[in-house]
């Protein structure tokens, strides 16, 4: 199925170009980076693992990767980070192996009074105020490990939903705070079809020429790659497909660049593996659902 998938993708982007671009960026010690001549990050490794798995493509000496991940984790199991503990614990799973030690001690210490996990204050390296909890909750679903508090959680998720149905705290609104208030309550186990709100307020960042902008008031087109993905993959939770799909598929090849990476705008940017990241997942999501509406 991913082969056949690779095939139908090549038809919107140069498939081959993302192989390259990411296979040229793996480091000698296992890991990988978006930039040639850097250090390799737990960040660039997951995305590259990601990358090429749906791509259905084999990593070349898995091992030594496996272990630059390994060497990721400190001696008492905890990360420098929960996102490097995501990235980690996700990447090593999808490579076939698992931390050296159980980082449950480590997540659950990440949990705060209001029932989510680490800080709920943004900042410009956050994507929204969900974000922390999602990768905790996500670290433990992966480790089959136990979720105490579900209801709590939830009810701090809950907390964070506008009256117009989006999520961010203090009233703004980001198609991220979205994506990943519902991953997590679909992780959790609630009933997301009851938010018709929020899948109305997804459905009014729909471009009519494809992508999704930042929320439905929004004065500009100026769509971003991470929008797309962001929108796509939150109708997806809600088993809905896009309005738009062509478009947004045409949309989303203008974001690739020569090297075979993708940009975070059409008009300019150097490639990195999260934009890519992005990009591929978006466009995979696309096909399927535009494969299925001609069966």
């Amino acid at each position: 199925m991913q082969k056949v998938m690779q095939e139908i993708m090549s038809k919107w982007i140069n498939v081959k170009g993302v192989i390259r671009y990411i296979m040229d960026r793996r480091n000698n010690d296992g890991g990988y980076t978006f930039c040639q001549g850097t250090d390799s990050s737990a960040e660039d490794t997951y995305y590259a693992i990601e990358i090429l798995k749906a791509l259905n493509v084999e990593p070349k000496f898995k091992e030594h990767t496996i272990q630059f991940l390994k060497g990721l984790q400190n001696s008492d199991g905890s990360f420098d980070s929960v996102k490097v503990a995501y990235y980690v614990t996700k990447a090593l799973i999808n490579l076939g192996s698992k931390p050296k030690k159980d980082p449950n001690q480590y997540i659950m210490s990440l949990q705060n009074s209001y029932g989510g996990f680490g800080s709920i204050e943004v900042d410009v390296e956050t994507s929204s105020e969900i974000e922390a909890t999602y990768l905790s909750i996500e670290i433990l679903k992966l480790l089959n490990s136990p979720i105490e508090s579900k209801e709590k959680i939830i009810k701090f998720i809950l907390s964070l939903k506008n009256s117009d149905g989006s999520f961010g705290g203090r009233g703004y609104s980001k198609l991220a705070s979205k994506w990943h208030a519902l991953a997590t309550l679909k992780l959790l186990g609630y009933n997301v079809f009851h938010l018709h709100e929020t899948l109305k307020w997804v459905r009014g960042c729909e471009a009519s020429n494809g992508g999704f902008v930042r929320n439905p008031n929004s004065l500009d087109n100026y769509i971003l790659i991470d929008s797309i993905y962001y929108g796509v993959k939150s109708l997806e939770i809600f088993n809905e497909t896009c309005k738009y799909p062509f478009q947004t598929a045409s949309l989303i090849s203008k974001f690739q660049n020569r090297n075979g990476g993708f940009r975070k705008s059409i008009f300019l940017g150097i490639s990195t593996f999260e934009n890519t990241y992005y990009a591929i997942f978006s466009l995979q999501t696309i096909l399927k659902w535009m494969n299925k509406s001609e069966q």
